[in-house]
């Protein structure tokens, strides 16, 4: 199987296996949380077959409908289309024969047919729009993977790009939906215990050796310790994020949001609306880092701020704990500040 199709095969794995990823609490799935009362199976409107749908089926009486825009009949007459060509693609073919010319100008199509779908703004999207897409896509994305021996690998990147895509705007969509809180967000710290061992400010990066901006905290952490969410909101983005390694972002109240970065597993997907304490993934050294840690952020409206402005104390009600790194101190200290690094410039 070629590159292409291990990708392909990576994610429906992951898509199978979401559900069953540990939770600090029970939490609804992604299907149920953006359920339309009383709807029937999603894909099968879209033409997709309910096995092929089985992982979204709506548990309506489970699920909290979200009031949004109209659902675009055009958009589902497209879905349904795209499906229907899939097939018929599939049994003109042998089993692990090449992708079709026919199949591969079919999903072209439909990526078109996604790009100006996503480029109308969240406010005017239907979510179930946005899971009819979805079911779809992973319903052919599946059953190509076991019908043909390979792809080009740029259908593959981009099939991929779209359903991520797909997926930050559901939770676009979710945040919309949430009630804004009168009361300021109260913080709590994502490990425990806290110990902090860079804080918020310029310093000397540890790998590349450049002075740049640390627009977070590190906190020490054990390789799989549980990290969990530092106030309720929704999963924006739950994966790969290059230097950052795997990083979790949680959309809060009043254009606040939350990264989590460096972590060995994302236990969380985009869209999922997570509670104060709700585990969010397992410490880790993904990505640029020097060792095993959690490096934790806060943003306002686009900037980063010290966390340590607005963090309260830890579980335990102590003041969290300083690691020096300096050749002169190799000792803790306790307190809201040492005097380390400077403020970004």
């Amino acid at each position: 199987m070629g590159g292409a199709l291990r990708r392909l095969a990576a994610l429906l794995l992951l898509v199978l296996s979401a559900c069953a990823a540990p939770r600090a609490r029970q939490k609804m799935s992604f299907a149920e949380l953006y359920a339309e009362p009383g709807s029937p199976p999603a894909g099968v409107e879209a033409g997709v077959s309910r096995d092929e749908a089985g992982r979204g089926q709506f548990l309506a009486k489970k699920a909290e409908p979200l009031m949004d825009a109209p659902a675009s009949m055009e958009f589902r007459a497209a879905l349904a289309e795209f499906a229907t060509l899939a097939r018929a693609a599939r049994t003109q073919v042998k089993q692990g024969s090449a992708m079709p010319r026919a199949q591969v100008d079919n999903w072209r199509q439909m990526n078109a047919t996604l790009d100006a779908f996503l480029r109308q703004s969240a406010r005017k999207t239907s979510s179930l729009d946005v899971v009819r897409a979805r079911v779809t896509l992973e319903a052919e994305l599946e059953q190509d993977a076991r019908t043909y021996g390979d792809i080009p690998s740029d259908l593959a990147d981009a099939v991929l790009a779209r359903m991520e895509l797909l997926a930050v705007r559901m939770a676009e969509l979710r945040h919309l939906q949430l009630k804004p809180s009168k009361k300021p967000i109260q913080f709590a710290w994502p490990v425990d215990p806290v110990v902090i061992t860079s804080v918020f400010g310029v310093r000397v990066h540890p790998i590349t050796g450049e002075e740049k901006d640390h627009q977070g905290l590190d906190l020490a952490a054990k390789r799989g310790q549980l990290v969990s969410a530092a106030a309720r909101g929704v999963v924006v983005r739950a994966g790969w994020n290059g230097g950052h390694g795997n990083q979790v972002v949680i959309q809060h109240d009043g254009d606040v949001t939350t990264r989590y970065s460096h972590l060995s597993r994302v236990l969380v997907t985009p869209g999922e609306v997570v509670e104060q304490g709700d585990v969010v993934g397992a410490a880790g050294k993904t990505g640029l880092a020097t060792g095993v840690h959690l490096h934790f952020e806060i943003w306002h409206g686009g900037e980063p701020s010290d966390p340590l402005d607005e963090m309260g104390p830890t579980d335990s009600g102590e003041e969290p704990a300083f690691v020096q790194h300096e050749q002169h101190d190799t000792g803790m200290r306790k307190g809201r500040r040492p005097m380390l690094g400077r403020r970004p410039r």
